[in-house]
């Protein structure tokens, strides 16, 4: 399911005015209040109508929101989100690779102590 904007919501236009948004809210909620319309998403789609409509009614939100679903910034953050992905994966790798390195120590210090200890019974032997 693709996901509505607040636009698609509330059935306006992006340039619409505080007016046209404020209209069409109260036009949907009469039309999908849970109380008076009996359809099981009902109430889903009321909760959807009153959070486009707290964002699209507050300029500074709106303004947010319109700045935050503008497709170069999507596109942007799509890259970002990719190149962090790459940089967990990266150190998550470095990770085992030290892991595998200091067990490879361990083993080797281990194995140094036990030659030591036969040298050592060897001498006092």
């Amino acid at each position: 399911m693709v996901k509505k904007t607040y636009y698609e919501i509330l059935e306006v236009d992006k340039k619409a005015s505080q007016e046209d948004i404020k209209s069409a809210y109260r036009r949907l909620v009469m039309l999908y209040h849970p109380d008076k319309n009996k359809l099981p998403e009902a109430e889903e789609i009321f909760k959807g109508i009153a959070e486009a409509y707290s964002v699209l009614s507050d300029p500074g939100k709106r303004k947010q929101y319109d700045l935050d679903n503008e497709p170069r910034n999507v596109l942007l953050r799509n890259k970002q989100e990719k190149m962090w992905q790459i940089i967990r994966e990266q150190k998550q790798r470095e990770a085992r690779t030290n892991q595998m390195l200091w067990d490879f120590q361990e083993q080797e210090r281990i194995k140094y102590e036990e030659r030591e200890k036969e040298a050592m019974n060897i001498m006092y032997v």
